[in-house]
């Protein structure tokens, strides 16, 4: 048997106040309810205008009939010292409650909105005094304020009627039989031709303006639009665009603190634009379109000279361990190579050097050697593999680096950033944020590299490629922009792995937005199927059209080797040239080192 959680908050109420409520039609309804569909929760609400022996024999009721637990809230203490009541494991499926109220202006209102929070689909029944107006108005009203707070699921008692209401495609209301199945409709999908109101301004690649050339009309693009515009296509629902007529440039950025205050003074319910910071206890944000990284942009920098090509296709390792082998290599051949009679050792082993060069280049060697050992046979076939091998890595390398760019170092972490003092283009009021995810022992060197702008200033600065600056920006954008460069030979900037988090990119709503449940199901299902990668291609086709964004051809074309290209080369000449001329210049004073150390011996 579930634990149930029984707390009971029960502040006496002072006698009779004006009037007593229909306790024989709430009890009819909940017993009814109650068959329908079962609950262990029971928050009650009483309003000034409650009878203090009637809520009492309603609780006993209620613990004994039903044997549900009840929690009661008056207006005795303020909406602050209220925690809303689903920490104490009330949930929309396990509740009932139940509102004694007076009016749309009862006080007690501020203490169902907090302590309901999150728990709008639940089950409310407000129950108004008997002797109050029943006017259509008066009626109207009540429901007006519970669609004001976001209640979907509730009834309304008065004297021997029961009220039902419906905010789609506005608030209307009806009025119900006892003998109803269910009482509480099940949450609809239909949402009859409902407005959502928002405005829409450019935020590529969520959301953007273009331009129809054939028609001159403007179309919305941007996977975050298609999304919430499909959403509300398939719930019956239709999007309003508070500014159409808006001259919205192609660095224009949309201002998401404005839309945000919007929200917070409820006079928008959800934006289209999906953001990624979210202040505190202001509202809500939908099931997260993309949990995207946020890294840093660098453009690419330390471009490799092309005369340097000749030595990247092997690592200074690789070098280094070549030098050794030819050494070896060049013992090897010594020991093996057959003697002949008036050649001095220095010559042969001068041979042996020159041989095991050629080897290794797999070129043809120096000497001829006639009727050759087993051994020398054997070694002269492996040394030929190897050559082989490592002229064939090589020369597959560099002529791979000689179709493209090669770079060097680039910057991948806030220390590199520091190292190369990259300046950074952040929106202002990103600043903080930003430096919230570096170490606490580089915040002062960051905070200098940071160039506070507005969001259509950063917008402008990387479509028109300012390399002078880095920009934070989160994955998914910079696969939009990215494809600017997909055909370039030489890109421009790069996605680094100097990140700052993975925020959660969802729609803002108000708090506790009727939305909200459905579009996080919605948003689930076009995750799975993969629609929004294709948007985000095919909106990349639409804002090149429209002139935000270009391919890059910075195709640098035939190259033809210069002679700066073989400087390396020119390196080896005068270093060979100074060797031979060393040499000859002994042998023509006859001066001979070796015959020297022979002789001594």
């Amino acid at each position: 048997m579930c634990k149930v959680l029984c707390v009971v908050y029960l502040l006496l109420i002072p006698g009779l106040v004006k009037g007593r409520h229909n306790m024989t039609l709430v009890k009819s309804v909940l017993s009814v309810v109650f068959g329908q569909n079962q609950w262990t929760n029971t928050p009650i609400f009483v309003g000034h205008s409650t009878k203090h022996d009637d809520l009492t024999s309603f609780i006993n009721w209620l613990h004994q009939d039903l044997e549900v637990t009840t929690l009661t809230v008056d207006s005795h203490n303020p909406p602050e010292k209220y925690n809303p009541i689903g920490y104490l494991n009330v949930t929309t499926d396990n509740s009932l409650s139940v509102f004694f109220c007076y009016g749309s202006q009862d006080i007690v209102w501020f203490n169902v909105d907090k302590c309901l929070h999150r728990l709008r689909r639940s089950r409310l029944i407000v129950v108004l005094r008997s002797k109050r107006s029943a006017s259509r108005k008066a009626i109207l009203n009540i429901f007006k304020r519970l669609w004001q707070l976001q209640f979907l699921s509730a009834l309304v008692l008065h004297q021997e009627n029961i009220y039902s209401y419906s905010p789609y495609p506005t608030v209307h209301f009806f009025k119900m039989d006892i003998e109803t199945n269910p009482l509480f409709a099940p949450a609809t999908q239909n949402f009859r031709g409902y407005v959502v109101s928002t405005p829409v301004e450019n935020d590529i690649p969520r959301v953007f303006m273009v331009r129809d050339h054939a028609t001159g009309r403007r179309r919305i693009r941007g996977y975050a639009y298609r999304t919430l515009v499909e959403y509300l296509h398939r719930h019956n629902a239709s999007l309003h665009i508070t500014n159409p007529d808006a001259d919205l440039s192609p660095t224009s950025n949309v201002n998401m603190s404005r839309i945000v205050q919007l929200i917070m003074d409820d006079q928008l319910e959800i934006s289209v634009h999906p953001y990624v910071h979210t202040p505190k206890d202001w509202g809500d944000k939908s099931y997260p379109l993309v949990i995207s990284p946020n890294c840093l942009i660098v453009p690419v920098r330390n471009e490799i000279p092309r005369h340097m090509y000749l030595l990247r296709p092997f690592d200074t390792s690789s070098w280094y361990s070549l030098l050794v082998g030819l050494l070896f290599i060049t013992a090897a051949l010594f020991c093996l190579s057959p003697r002949r009679k008036g050649r001095h050792w220095s010559q042969t082993l001068s041979l042996s050097f020159l041989d095991a060069i050629s080897r290794v280049l797999f070129i043809c060697s120096p000497t001829k050697t006639y009727r050759p050992s087993i051994r020398y046979f054997v070694v002269c076939l492996q040394l030929t593999v190897l050559g082989f091998v490592i002229t064939s890595w090589f020369n597959i390398e560099l002529d791979s680096f000689l179709t493209a760019l090669v770079i060097g170092e680039q910057v991948n972490s806030m220390e590199q950033l520091v190292q190369q003092q990259q300046k950074v283009l952040v929106k202002e009021y990103e600043t903080a944020i930003l430096l919230r995810h570096v170490e606490p022992h580089m915040v002062d060197r960051v905070a200098l590299l940071l160039v506070g702008v507005d969001a259509s200033e950063q917008v402008s600065a990387l479509l028109s490629f300012n390399r002078s600056y880095a920009y934070p920006f989160t994955e998914e954008r910079w696969r939009f922009f990215g494809m600017q460069q997909q055909y370039a030979y030489k890109p421009i900037f790069r996605f680094s792995t100097a990140c700052l988090g993975s925020p959660l990119i969802g729609y803002p709503m108000r708090s506790n937005c009727h939305l909200e449940y459905t579009l996080n199901l919605f948003v689930m299902k076009i995750q799975d199927s993969g629609l929004l990668s294709h948007w985000l291609i095919s909106d990349f086709n639409d804002a090149m059209r429209a002139g935000y964004v270009t391919l890059l051809d910075n195709v640098l074309g035939f190259q033809a080797i210069d002679v700066d290209t073989l400087r390396l080369a020119w390196c080896v000449l005068a270093f060979g040239w100074i060797l031979s001329s060393l040499v000859f210049s002994c042998e023509y004073y006859g001066f001979y080192p070796w015959r020297i150390v022979t002789e001594f011996r």
